[in-house]
């Protein structure tokens, strides 16, 4: 793992009022090429692109960036099995309503899943803990009191909970998310909609 920072990552203010408002979800893939990644998730390239269920993929040391504008591809089950397969991927996802998730996976599982802004609730995945140091280091967990909330130091981390959550993926996966791969367009771009379908009237299952 590297020892990127939350300073590292603070060009996001530049995005946070347009792609941090709308949604998002960037997905950090260690080892695979731009092709593969869209070969692991079995896009069409001959479908039209749409606004909805759109990726875009780039070239990143040490692997491939998956930028989706407004989506959540990159936390589903079904994307994360095959792209995580035989190496590892982190996903930084934030909502419309401002929920956001981390994921990190290897070998088509879960290892750690959690909210970055309330790192301290429930975390999920085969080792919940895993990353409990690095959550510390990077301020998304901290010894506090509970009556001490509305602490400065403590709210302070909180507000850079998606600037930490970038910072965690590229230690998860030794990929660092420029602000060129957010800015785009990026090399490849393909539709992922049937990952979006129903499936016996359910959406698509989120990575657990």
């Amino acid at each position: 793992m590297t020892h990127a920072t939350t300073q590292d990552y603070l060009w996001w203010e530049e995005f946070r009022s347009g792609l941090g408002v709308s949604g998002f979800c960037f997905t950090l893939v260690a080892g695979l090429h731009p092709t593969e990644v869209l070969a692991r998730l079995a896009v069409n390239p001959d479908e039209a692109l749409r606004a909805e269920g759109y990726i875009e993929v780039g070239p990143a040391d040490g692997g491939s960036v998956i930028v989706e504008p407004a989506g959540y591809m990159g936390i589903m089950r079904d994307a994360v099995r095959p792209l995580s397969a035989a190496t590892v991927l982190a996903s930084v996802h934030n909502n419309v309503m401002q929920h956001a998730r981390f994921i990190y996976a290897a070998d088509g599982k879960v290892i750690t899943g959690l909210d970055p802004m309330f790192p301290d609730e429930p975390r999920w995945g085969t080792e919940p803990d895993r990353l409990l140091p690095h959550l510390e280091d990077l301020g998304l967990v901290d010894e506090y009191e509970a009556d001490d909330e509305d602490d400065e130091e403590w709210q302070a981390p909180r507000g850079r909970h998606i600037e930490a959550a970038l910072a965690l993926a590229e230690r998860c996966t030794g990929i660092r998310l420029l602000p060129e791969h957010v800015r785009g367009p990026l090399p490849c771009a393909a539709s992922v909609a049937h990952l979006y379908e129903l499936r016996d009237g359910q959406v698509p299952a989120l990575a657990y």
